[in-house]
């Protein structure tokens, strides 16, 4: 079972068991001063209640205690809600019964005596762990209501075999590439294909490759040691190790440097992870990647492994862009708006026939996503009852300000004008980055990297 409160009733609670006072004091003041509540209990057989009571995220317990042994509470506490993290506290000669412990669902263990900073770093990632698993139950929740994203709103037959595909990788463990325009949904796919698989009360971790600078992209992905480098002043776990269990999904996985390549290729291959400065440890993890790009190309011209693309392609996911299934076009439009009219608190609204020929007609080079926001701006804007041509106006016009238009009769140094380049082709892709970055020739790194020097102007 796995049960949590709703999300904003949420706050983060650690509760210790021993019946030893003297370790239950000294583990209180250890952790003193951290961002959670901490409850404990000197009686281990009425321990269960008290967790019933309260729901902690986190539990630190003794493995050998008189009444109930540390083994048996964790089987009770995994059976009541397997989402709570327990750590076992070990003394000298249980080592090997808290390896036990690991095996049967334990998160970690802490060996006696304590060291004060491996204890906070030991019950900070149990807590990241546990809001991991939080996310997936809640994300389970959203694919079963209405508001779920909409992926499967399709009756074309290149998109039904699509999703007939999809339910029958999901119930393997097979590494899935996903490949398709921006903005046609490969994260949904993704989060589709881990709601259908045995992984799903396990953690899925999100990455955008593209998004994390390539000096700390490695570090991301696969952890560090301490004294590493400049700045590591504590381990710390990889998104991989986050991911352990569970899956993970490499977004934009074409902008994985060539450096970092064959550390990820290890993963495929064997299992392996190995952090910055520090010993390789196995991983149980289920990946899922996803691209904009043509990787084949990206082989040939020699940005990227091929044997790494291999180890990725095992299957592989094209999805067809909107325009290729205008059949689908009606069942989106009625899904997007049922759910912004819900949101924000509209009748449902209809759609006149002048509106819905000007979608039929339009291209839709931004995809689903383009659609979905052009509907959520209609439903907002609409003042009567029914969405008219004018309140699609700006979504669907074709015309935006040009590079030339902007820039003539004014003095501008390079980096402004690539800066307003990139804001002029943002604006006219509706926010796309990754369409932005083919129309202009760069690289999606590049764009994140130039938005990032946009910051300070924009808190002016």
């Amino acid at each position: 079972m796995l049960g949590w409160h709703k999300k904003d009733d949420v706050k983060k609670k650690l509760l210790i068991i021993d019946d030893e006072r003297s370790i239950v004091e000294s583990l209180t003041r250890a952790l003193m001063g951290q961002d959670y509540e901490s409850s404990s209990s000197l009686e281990p057989e009425k321990a269960m209640e008290m967790i019933k009571e309260i729901i902690p995220q986190v539990v630190i317990s003794d493995l050998k205690m008189p009444k109930m042994d540390g083994l048996e509470l964790l089987g009770k506490i995994r059976e009541f809600n397997s989402g709570i993290q327990v750590i076992m506290i070990t003394g000298h000669g249980t080592i090997d019964d808290a390896v036990t412990a690991m095996k049967k669902g334990a998160y970690d263990f802490i060996p006696k005596p304590f060291n004060k900073q491996e204890i906070i770093a030991i019950v900070n990632r149990a807590f990241e762990k546990a809001a991991l698993l939080e996310e997936n139950f809640f994300l389970k929740e959203k694919l079963k209501r209405n508001d779920a994203p909409a992926f499967d709103m399709g009756k074309s037959r290149a998109f039904r075999g699509l999703l007939e595909r999809a339910g029958q990788a999901a119930a393997s463990d097979a590494t899935i590439l996903i490949m398709g325009e921006s903005g046609t949904g490969k994260e949904v796919l993704a989060q589709h294909i881990f709601a259908k698989s045995n992984r799903l009360m396990q953690p899925f971790v999100t990455v955008n490759c593209a998004a994390i600078p390539e000096t700390l992209l490695e570090a991301e992905l696969f952890g560090y040691k301490k004294g590493a480098f400049t700045g590591a002043y504590q381990d710390k776990k990889g998104r991989f190790q986050d991911a352990n269990g569970g899956t993970i999904f490499l977004d934009e996985i074409g902008e994985i440097p060539l450096k970092v390549q064959p550390k990820l290729l290890r993963v495929l291959q064997e299992g392996e992870v190995s952090p910055v400065g520090g010993q390789t440890t196995k991983v149980d993890v289920r990946i899922i990647a996803a691209t904009n790009k043509n990787l084949r190309k990206q082989v040939e011209a020699g940005l990227f492994r091929e044997d790494l693309f291999y180890r990725l392609n095992v299957i592989p996911l094209q999805i067809p862009p909107l325009r290729q299934r205008p059949e689908d076009l009606h069942s989106l439009i009625s899904h997007f708006i049922a759910l912004y009219c819900k949101k924000n608190k509209k009748t449902n609204l209809s759609l006149s026939a002048e509106a819905l020929k000007l979608m039929e007609n339009y291209t839709w080079p931004g995809n689903v996503r383009e659609l979905e926001n052009a509907i959520e701006r209609a439903v907002i804007l609409c003042m009567g009852h029914q969405i008219l041509p004018e309140d699609l106006t700006d979504e669907l016009s074709a015309g935006t300000e040009t590079a030339a238009q902007i820039f003539v009769g004014k003095t501008m140094t390079l980096e402004e004008i690539e800066l307003s380049a990139i804001q002029i082709g943002l604006k006219r892709n509706h926010g796309d980055k990754a369409r932005t970055a083919d129309e202009l020739g760069i690289s999606l790194r590049t764009i994140y990297r130039k938005l990032d020097m946009l910051a300070p102007v924009r808190e002016e």
